[in-house]
């Protein structure tokens, strides 16, 4: 199968979420025996990202666009044209590894689809961003509707949502799940153990937040309900990973030095900050998957989480899921774990175990199966 993937290059390095998928996929899709991949992408994220990220990356045959990425989305969607095939003739299958439209003459078309974020009530507070962000994807997924082949869900539960909001694409969801990349399954590094020495975190005990302060992932009961837990277990600190969205930032620096906002944390640090955490708190109000829950599962951290979104498809019963909305019961659930050395010792062996069977080799595998399908 001659795959020509099309990634947003600039996601791959330092990257979170949606760009993890899309290295993490590229790379294991790249190896599978019967797929010849090539890459379809930005020249200049190309020139400025691809040195940064290494192997495999400098090594894949790369076909450039003629436009920077946003007016070459626009020119495509606007003009259906060039084509795929322009790019590289033998194009059999396009696999876009975030939301967008690549035209195509006769190869087939599929596109990854992570959430439904931007139109369920609650996941983001009203504002024009929103309403703009709403607008434009309604386009997008006026135009896939009449174009793409397959599209691929992370979770069951973000295929059912993305059916409700745009069920012409309802039969064409395939299902391939997220996973943690191989470094998560494996013991922290001296360059991982280094940042908890310079965060102040090497000899304290602390639970980790690895979402940042946003409203999608309740900052409000986050900074809400910490005191109420730093009380209880006042040598405590909680450190905050991942960027947070400003307006919040008055309220974490107020909580003084016992709240540690850590910023983006590249891989090797990031699994450091797993391992040793006490515990992992992740009470999102929605995603589509939840990767911070399965990484820190294969890490071995127990988790508390969310009884809502993705997250029970994913945890299982190997995580603590509560109500988003119950403060109370977060403080309560969190301080009864810091007490308990023998919970947090079966919630780690049950988040091992459940994370084992959330691979990127596996996904991969599934993914192209689902590719052939179509041919």
């Amino acid at each position: 199968m001659n795959l020509l993937c099309y990634v947003h290059l600039r996601n791959i390095y330092r990257s979170t979420g949606v760009g993890r998928v899309a290295r993490e996929l590229t790379q294991h899709l790249a190896v599978l025996p019967g797929v010849n991949l090539e890459v379809l992408a930005d020249p200049g994220d190309h020139r400025e990202i691809v040195h940064k990220v290494g192997e495999p990356w400098t090594s894949y045959r790369y076909h450039f666009m003629q436009h920077e990425t946003s007016r070459q989305q626009a020119l495509w969607y606007l003009l259906n044209r060039p084509a795929a095939e322009d790019y590289w003739p033998d194009t059999e299958f396009v696999y876009c590894t975030a939301e967008s439209y690549v035209p195509v003459r006769k190869a087939r078309l599929a596109i990854s689809c992570h959430d439904t974020q931007h139109f369920e009530p609650g996941a983001h507070k009203m504002s024009l961003w929103l309403l703009k962000q709403r607008f434009k994807w309604k386009l997008l997924f006026n135009r896939l509707a009449a174009k793409a082949d397959m599209f691929h869900m992370i979770s069951h539960f973000a295929a059912d949502r993305t059916g409700h909001f745009f069920p012409a694409i309802k039969s064409r969801l395939r299902v391939v799940p997220n996973a943690a990349s191989e470094s998560f399954f494996r013991p922290p590094s001296a360059i991982g153990n280094q940042v908890l020495a310079q965060l102040g975190i090497a000899d304290r005990p602390y639970v980790l937040v690895p979402g940042g302060l946003h409203h999608r992932k309740n900052a409000d009961l986050i900074l809400d309900a910490w005191p109420h837990i730093q009380r209880r277990h006042p040598d405590l600190t909680l450190v905050v990973i991942n960027h947070s969205d400003p307006v919040y930032l008055d309220r974490a620096n107020a909580l003084g030095p016992a709240l540690i906002l850590a910023g983006y944390q590249e891989e090797e640090p990031l699994v450091a900050l797993y391992n040793a955490a006490q515990l992992v708190w992740f009470p999102t109000r929605y995603d589509g998957f939840g990767m911070p829950v399965i990484e820190a599962m294969a890490c071995g951290a127990p988790v508390v989480s969310s009884n809502t979104s993705a997250i029970p498809e994913v945890a299982g019963d190997a995580a603590t899921l509560l109500s988003p909305d119950s403060m109370a019961d977060h403080v309560d659930a969190i301080t009864g774990l810091l007490e308990d050395s023998r919970a947090r010792q079966t919630f780690s062996q049950l988040g091992r175990a459940r994370a084992q069977g959330y691979r990127w080799a596996n996904s991969a595998q599934l993914l192209a199966n689902e590719f052939t399908s179509l041919l």
